[in-house]
């Protein structure tokens, strides 16, 4: 990860190390207060909010310290998520810690030399629940330092195995971001973002036990049919389940045993009317399995998503059925608007990150 990178060498002082200040103007929609410092990183408003339009565009300053470039640096094994550089991770992980959209908009200097380097504009940014809001940088810097406790997990396992969570957690914060901007643009190319974004983090979670019927119960009852011996049957079931992927009851366990109650909680959800809601956990597992249907087949059968309205406030889909064109979905087809989807993926990954770096100290 470049930013950790660049904080090892920052916080080691040594006089064979040099560092190259670099400067960046950042937008997005919402109001800054204070500032994060996170040694390498100086982060701070730099355009004052305007009243008349809250919701509007505004820039930030991003100051960096980052060794010098040598071809020797160039990772033999692994790569970077992050093509972009430290500037694009803070943008990236901004954008989660926050709901709010961040962008790289131009680099302003580095070293001695001033740039006019442009990367995006105003139209860049997209629009999200946060839009207008004021955000403490003090509030938000605790979270940069849960990567120090994340990179922790990076280290070997007694059998010599890795426990990789900085370089999976960096993807799945990419693929959140890049989805921010498709929500209003594409709304099937940012769901399968978001889903993406949970799957980087599925590689290493396990399922509590199961029978071979929780998985797929049809099989399940043809082969009781066929087998009388129990054990014969145990066995079968203990082969079959030992290959299958189980990705999609994986996808919905992990997404599950993720949101704690500042997701029920959450102030962005919607109020009234009570049946826009999710109702329970049991309601949603329900949901999430469409989710992943609707994916699935939207990737590997050229289908169409069920159509949603990407802003709408509402968590459960609306209506009996919908049909466009030739296309027709049933009821229980229906999945919720993306901006719900959203919210439940940002959770997610906020609560992968305080459990994981929470268990590297222990």
């Amino acid at each position: 990860m470049y930013l950790l990178d660049a904080l090892d060498k920052f916080e080691s002082k040594t006089d064979s190390v040099k560092l190259i200040e670099s400067e960046y103007e950042l937008l997005s929609r919402v109001h800054l207060t204070g500032e994060l410092d996170f040694g390498c990183v100086l982060f701070h408003f730099w355009e004052e909010p305007s009243f008349d339009a809250p919701r509007s565009v505004r820039a930030a300053y991003l100051r960096v310290a980052e060794p010098e470039f040598e071809l020797k640096d160039i990772p033999k094994e692994e790569q970077y998520y992050v093509p972009g550089g430290i500037a694009d991770e803070i943008a990236i992980l901004m954008s989660l810690f926050t709901r709010a959209h961040f962008v790289v908009s131009r680099r302003l200097s580095s070293g001695n030399l001033h740039f006019l380097q442009k990367f995006a504009h105003e139209g860049d940014v997209s629009f999200g629940d946060m839009d207008g809001r004021a955000i403490n940088l003090g509030a938000v810097q605790p979270l940069f330092q849960l990567l120090k406790g994340l990179r922790l997990r990076e280290a070997p396992n007694s059998d010599g195995s890795r426990r990789k969570r900085i370089e999976p957690f960096m993807l799945a914060a990419r693929f959140y971001h890049v989805a921010l901007p498709l929500i209003r643009e594409e709304e099937t190319l940012a769901y399968i973002s978001l889903v993406s974004a949970i799957e980087a983090l599925l590689h290493d979670y396990g399922l509590e036990e199961m029978g071979l019927g929780d998985w797929n119960e049809k099989a399940a009852d043809l082969i009781k049919a066929a087998v009388i011996d129990p054990n014969t049957y145990k066995q079968i079931e203990s082969e079959i389940l030992r290959k299958a992927p189980l990705i999609k009851r994986r996808f919905v366990e992990f997404v599950a045993s993720h949101l704690m109650d500042n997701f029920w909680n959450d102030s962005t959800r919607p109020k009234d009317p009570q049946w826009s809601r999710f109702r329970d956990v049991a309601e949603l597992r329900e949901y999430l399995g469409r989710i992943y249907d609707a994916r699935s087949n939207a990737l590997h059968r050229g289908e169409p998503f069920p159509p949603s309205v990407p802003g709408a406030p509402e968590e459960r889909p609306m209506g009996l059925g919908v049909r466009v064109g030739k296309k027709e979905w049933k009821e229980k087809e229906l999945i919720p608007p993306v901006r719900a989807f959203e919210r439940i993926v940002h959770h997610v990954l906020m609560e992968y990150l305080r459990r994981e770096a929470t268990a590297s100290k222990k």
